[in-house]
């Protein structure tokens, strides 16, 4: 027997014989495929539900929303039914939010939300300096996003992502507005790493629980589970042992 094989039928064990199920939701500017280091870390031991956004990865031929309404649309859809938990990193931390406090199941389902500060205490995003890729890309940064200095350098990819940013950010603010004082009958656990200057006031995350709410800091920076994808994965199997115990 392998190891692999040892934890996974351990972690069903602990969930009354059933496979745990999770959905991901990327950061602003990334596809489903983000998380496949996290995902190989994970392997069989959990149902990984990884969402892809409309104008990302799989689905970049779709048109980017800017509205924060149809998004939740979307991402409850490819849910497709029960969930144990969302775990959402930067931008998929207020998505998952919206779509924690609006699924209709019980238990509600477990959010994890990562390297963002809680909208609560969200300052406003400065839309209007987002009409130059150079204004979109320093609104990024300043809120701990990352773009790679290769891509800007290479005029075709840098006109192709603008796009990209600019609209992630105009759904940022509509998730901002729409979350600022939306709450969710399920625990929250926070995630984030010490090196992201961003993720602050995290402990404020309880503004958005009538549960639980832990903030847990990791190594890493504010791509957290593309940083330290073994790190999450382990905080990840114990919440869901913890929550099935």
């Amino acid at each position: 027997m392998n190891d692999t094989s040892a934890r996974s039928r351990t972690t069903a064990a602990d969930n009354g014989g059933r496979t745990p199920i999770v959905a991901f939701i990327p950061p602003s500017c990334c596809g489903a495929g983000y998380f496949r280091g996290l995902r190989r870390e994970l392997g069989e031991r959990i149902d990984f539900r990884a969402v892809e956004l409309p104008g990302h990865g799989r689905r970049y031929r779709e048109a980017l929303l800017t509205r924060a309404e149809p998004v939740i649309a979307d991402v409850t859809t490819q849910l497709g039914g029960h969930v144990d938990a969302i775990y959402g990193e930067s931008l998929g931390s207020y998505i998952g939010l919206a779509v924690a406090a609006s699924v209709r199941q019980r238990p509600a389902p477990l959010l994890i939300a990562a390297s963002n500060p809680p909208p609560s205490v969200r300052e406003r995003i400065r839309t209007e300096e987002l009409g130059s890729l150079d204004g979109a890309v320093a609104t990024l940064t300043a809120m701990g996003g990352e773009i790679p200095a290769e891509v800007l350098r290479t005029p075709e990819l840098a006109e192709r992502l603008y796009p990209v940013i600019r609209d992630d950010l105009r759904l940022s603010q509509s998730f901002i507005d729409l979350t600022r004082f939306m709450t969710t009958a399920g625990d929250v656990q926070v995630l984030a790493g010490a090196g992201d200057h961003a993720s602050v006031r995290l402990e404020s995350w309880a503004d958005h629980t009538t549960g639980r709410c832990e903030v847990t800091v990791l190594p890493g920076g504010h791509l957290l589970s593309a940083g330290d994808p073994s790190g999450v994965a382990e905080v990840i199997l114990a919440l869901l042992t913890a929550r099935a115990s």
